[in-house]
């Protein structure tokens, strides 16, 4: 991991190079990471597409052995066999986690010299906190955005699972003591990750709702 931390640090200085500002250099460096581990978040989707496909016969592959674990678990593991699940969702999300957890680190070392950001002007530091919370209370909201895509009109032929109030609480408050009190320049990266996790999410159902409709037709 301290390799892809070195990388990172020398690609937000190269970046810095060329924009003279360590707030925008985080913000293409976050921005091109995300983008290629798009490919990875299509398999990871259709990894999640596939698991909801088979969540029916897998209840009643339960049901029918639920006095025998064995042969449940053998019947379990073919279907999952059948569908093209394993561990690969597992593994593709523990990819990302390296990946995230470097440029993380990166943005850290980065931001101790204490530069700052035309992004940000009012805040002194990259590595200070947003003390006008505007950073964390505007990550907080685009974090939170993709939990409304079921309500959007448009959105409504593809049943999206509406989040209950707990389910949108919890995150709230669990990101809330994080982004809260993480450097700005760490949160700059937050920040964009989430804008561009939002339009990524907007787009999947936005195509998903093309060919919903090219079905139907």
């Amino acid at each position: 991991m301290n390799i892809l931390i070195s990388i990172f640090q020398s690609v937000i200085e190269g970046i810095y190079g060329f924009t003279g500002d360590y707030g925008a250099a985080i913000v293409v460096l976050t921005l091109v990471i995300r983008m290629i581990l798009i490919p990875v978040n299509i398999l990871q989707r259709r990894q999640a597409e596939r698991q909801r496909e088979v969540r029916g016969e897998a209840e009643k592959i339960k049901e029918k052995f639920k006095k025998n674990e064995r042969k449940q678990q053998e019947e379990l593991q073919k279907l999952y066999e059948r569908k093209g699940l394993g561990m690969g969702s597992c593994f593709i999300s523990l990819l990302q986690l390296p990946i995230m957890i470097s440029l993380y680190n990166a943005i850290r070392i980065c931001a101790a010299a204490g530069t700052t950001t035309v992004l940000l002007p009012w805040v002194s530091s990259l590595l200070l906190r947003d003390r006008t919370l505007f950073l964390p209370i505007a990550t907080l909201m685009v974090q939170m955005l993709p939990q409304f895509y079921p309500y959007i009109r448009l959105f409504r032929e593809l049943n999206l699972q509406k989040s209950s109030l707990p389910m949108l609480l919890i995150p709230l408050v669990t990101n809330s003591m994080f982004v809260f009190v993480i450097p700005a320049g760490v949160g700059l990266y937050y920040l964009v990750s989430g804008m561009f996790t939002a339009t990524e999410q907007f787009i999947y159902h936005l195509v998903d709702t093309y060919r919903l409709k090219r079905v139907h037709v």
